[in-house]
């Protein structure tokens, strides 16, 4: 059995077209060198609900729901080969997934006026008001 992990990179509307170059990204802080972002299953159960109340318990775990309404985990991490100047330490050896980002259909994080995501939950609290807000009840039990 295989299992196959989907790595969604961060998709946003396109508004300009800006060649990329080096210079862009060492002004960058390589934005996206330090975070990875995995699609999860839009929460329906009382289950799934305080699955991510968990996640956002812990430390640079966030939550989000993107344009395309998918649901992400992010953990705010940087890459191992990520050096103090910003640049790649295995430059020659790193991922198809660095060699190609941006795709045709993205645009780069550090370019974009858009935030990848439409609603972010950095905490319980957030999470919990968006769910009152959506009269969504998630609670497996009252609290007094």
């Amino acid at each position: 059995m295989y299992l196959l992990i989907f790595v969604k990179i961060f998709i946003m509307p396109k508004k300009n077209v800006i060649e990329i170059t080096s210079k862009t990204c060492e002004a960058c802080k390589a934005i996206c060198c330090r975070h990875i972002a995995l699609p999860i299953d839009k929460p329906t159960t009382k289950k799934e609900y305080d699955y991510i109340r968990w996640y956002l318990m812990h430390e640079n775990v966030n939550v989000y729901i993107d344009y395309d309404k998918e649901w992400m985990i992010e953990f705010k991490t940087p890459c191992r080969h990520l050096g103090k100047d910003y640049k790649c330490k295995n430059y020659n050896g790193r991922p198809d997934i660095c060699r190609k980002y941006p795709e045709k259909n993205q645009e780069c994080e550090y370019l974009s006026d858009t935030p990848c995501y439409k609603i972010m939950f950095h905490n319980v609290d957030e999470f919990e008001k968006y769910l009152k807000r959506k009269k969504i009840n998630w609670r497996f039990h009252s609290h007094k």
